[in-house]
């Protein structure tokens, strides 16, 4: 936390005031800030990475 304002930097896949929430789907990174580039129908991928989450019968680094 930052030592004057008390704000929380909180590591990539996490946000929050107490960092104690992963982000949302859809989003990764530092601050949860990027979405996710993946073509399987939830779009989901790791939120820490941005690595896309295939879903069954999809491969590829965007599962296309």
């Amino acid at each position: 936390c930052h030592h004057i304002t008390g704000e929380c930097s909180c590591p990539p896949g996490w946000t929050g005031h107490d960092c104690k929430h992963p982000c949302s789907s859809g989003r990764w990174g530092q601050r949860c800030e990027n979405s996710c580039a993946c073509n399987n129908s939830d779009g989901s991928c790791d939120p820490v990475t941005g690595s896309c989450l295939c879903e069954p019968g999809f491969t590829g680094t965007h599962c296309e």
